[in-house]
């Protein structure tokens, strides 16, 4: 009985292990065509999410632009929240501690503070950029439009996200490379062109871009200021 109860329970975390893989592949995915082919990767995120939520029968086609069951997107976006987005900016903010292995002025101490920092400022800017954007998003959409809080969510997430693997990058990478310091801002790129998704208005295209990157990117520069002066 206790080889049998011992089994299951393998089973069990197998299938959980790889369903999680699964889930953190298909966000890492999403990401690397969205830092490549913006405007398409927003086209893909949108597309499967109506394919997921679309009622039996109904195709990708004659799908309404917002998801016909909108607390499904909801829970998703929560999902992928917690269990993609913190993970990999725990995993983004725990690079600090490769400088160890190559840096004689950094210490353990200094290696946890710099790890920290940088987990703290991704979380509380997608905190902050959540709230912004419920705030002053609803004036910028289409007549007739919704706001969506899972899209919403979806595009802090993955923005962030790609500020985190910058950090990474310059983490791991030994020699200090100048491009690594611009690539933070490729992310108001990414941002512009998921504009449709959020389903904005064009005539506030503009104003959403630079609204859009003050809490995005904004806030990850105050909040990391704020902690490295504090610390």
């Amino acid at each position: 009985m206790n080889f049998v109860t011992l089994h299951s329970n393998a089973v069990k975390f197998s299938c959980s292990c790889i369903n999680y893989m699964a889930l953190i592949g298909e966000y890492i995915k999403n990401l690397i065509q969205l830092v490549f082919a913006p405007e398409k990767g927003w086209e893909d995120i949108e597309g499967r999410s109506l394919e997921d939520n679309a009622p039996d029968g109904i195709s990708q086609r004659n799908a309404v632009h917002r998801s016909s069951n909108p607390e499904v997107e909801d829970q998703k976006a929560a999902r992928d929240y917690y269990q993609c987005f913190l993970p990999l900016a725990a995993l983004c903010g725990s690079s600090a501690f490769v400088r160890l292995f190559y840096s004689d002025a950094l210490d353990f101490l200094g290696a946890f503070q710099r790890a920290l920092i940088t987990f703290v400022t991704l979380f509380l800017a997608s905190q902050i950029a959540r709230f912004g954007f419920l705030y002053y998003l609803p004036r910028l959409m289409r007549t007739g439009m919704e706001i969506s809080r899972a899209r919403v969510l979806n595009m802090i997430m993955y923005c962030l996200t790609f500020l985190g693997m910058i950090t990474l990058m310059s983490n791991i990478v030994k020699v200090r490379i100048a491009l690594i310091e611009f690539l933070p801002f490729y992310v108001i790129f990414i941002i512009w062109k998921g504009w449709k998704y959020l389903g904005v208005d064009e005539r506030h295209e503009g104003i959403f871009m630079i609204l859009a990157t003050a809490l995005i990117l904004g806030s990850v520069y105050i909040i990391s200021f704020i902690l490295n002066s504090l610390l």
